[in-house]
């Protein structure tokens, strides 16, 4: 198959990692992927030369030298398939498809990718042949917010992992660059740093129980507009070195396999891959019970969850898994297995190859 992934976000998110990784994937199996990407993209910026992308700024949604511009691009790379995710990429990408009568997929990564407004009823009703979700919780989710959807046009794909190869050395060397001395723990986020992820609760988190084990430091990797806040945060309760920003990691598996104990502290998410790639590294996990978290995280067997805002509940359960080593390595065994047996990329490929060919077949 020949694909188009149609993506006009600069930032990196979940459905841009998303398709990177499938991106990749995909082409490891013989389908040629094509990213339409914007040129200031984080996505663009940080290729290796891995993936085959074509900056292009969209513009504006329907815009008609740009509709007939990716037009061009299907016919001129034989492309028998876009995805697609957000409005403009459906009022461009979408239109381009239709005119050159291939299906245009679009993947959901939330539920607020949908309203009931007219325009975008209408563009979807048009331009859409189906719906990707990574969860069931977002079908559900979807149709609440926009009633006059149809449940049969969604197929969950759980995101996926592959388990990470241990590699003792390089995360002795990365923890020593964070300022981990021997016998320290780290308890551990990786997410964006916008407000929906909620990362100054884990440092007010924090602050509380670091005097009761000072041995603990928190790690909070990522990037995003909040990093000032947060670590005007950090200094307003004189945490020092105890809080340490790592910045934008290009590989999220291997970050998580050197925390001790893993956070998510989201007040909303569609199916975070976040946890799936903590699962990946065999770490157990604390997180708010949003979205579809509770698809992968059982509590009190692969991790503990928490209701959003109940900070003292969240506290207790972190608190749990950094007074018990053999809970915590109970846990993240059971969270490996739970990956291994329901959310691997290679299942995630499979079911995502399968559903495009036959998308494809009509």
């Amino acid at each position: 198959m020949n694909i188009l992934y149609v993506s006009s976000k600069k930032r990196w998110g979940g459905v841009t990692g998303w398709m990177a990784r499938t991106a990749a994937r995909l082409g490891e199996r013989g389908h040629k992927v094509v990213i339409l990407s914007h040129p200031d993209s984080k996505l663009n910026r940080s290729d290796t030369g891995s993936l085959r992308i074509i900056p292009k700024k969209l513009g504006w949604i329907f815009n008609p030298f740009m509709i007939l511009g990716v037009a061009e691009i299907i016919k001129r790379e034989k492309i028998d398939i876009v995805l697609t995710n957000i409005d403009k990429e459906i009022g461009i990408g979408g239109a381009a498809a239709r005119i050159r009568g291939i299906p245009n997929i679009r993947r959901v990564g939330s539920e607020y990718d949908f309203n009931d407004r007219p325009r975008t009823r209408l563009t979807h009703k048009l331009l859409v042949s189906g719906c990707i979700v990574p969860c069931d919780w977002l079908v559900e989710a979807s149709i609440k917010r926009a009633p006059w959807l149809d449940t049969d046009e969604f197929t969950t794909i759980h995101n996926g992992r592959n388990p990470a190869l241990k590699d003792p050395a390089r995360v002795a060397r990365r923890r020593e660059e964070w300022g981990i001395r021997p016998g320290e723990k780290v308890i551990g986020m990786t997410c964006q740093l916008i407000a929906v992820k909620r990362a100054g609760d884990l440092i007010e988190i924090y602050d509380r129980l670091r005097p009761v084990h000072p041995g603990w430091k928190l790690v909070i990797a990522g990037e995003g507009p909040e990093l000032d806040e947060l670590v005007r945060a950090r200094d307003f309760r004189s945490l020092g070195d105890n809080v340490v920003f790592a910045g934008f990691t290009d590989d999220p598996v291997f970050t998580a396999s050197c925390y001790d104990i893993c956070a998510f502290v989201s007040s909303r998410e569609g199916f975070p891959n976040t946890i799936v790639e903590y699962f990946a590294s065999g770490k157990p996990v604390v997180s708010t019970n949003v979205g579809g978290v509770g698809e992968i995280v059982r509590d009190g067997f692969n991790g503990f969850t928490a209701e959003f805002g109940d900070l003292p509940a969240f506290e207790k359960k972190l608190l749990r898994l950094m007074e018990d080593e053999m809970l915590r390595n109970s846990m993240g065994a059971n969270a490996l297995r739970t990956l291994e047996e329901r959310f691997t990329a290679d299942m995630m490929i499979d079911k995502l190859e399968k559903y495009f060919l036959e998308q494809v077949k009509g």
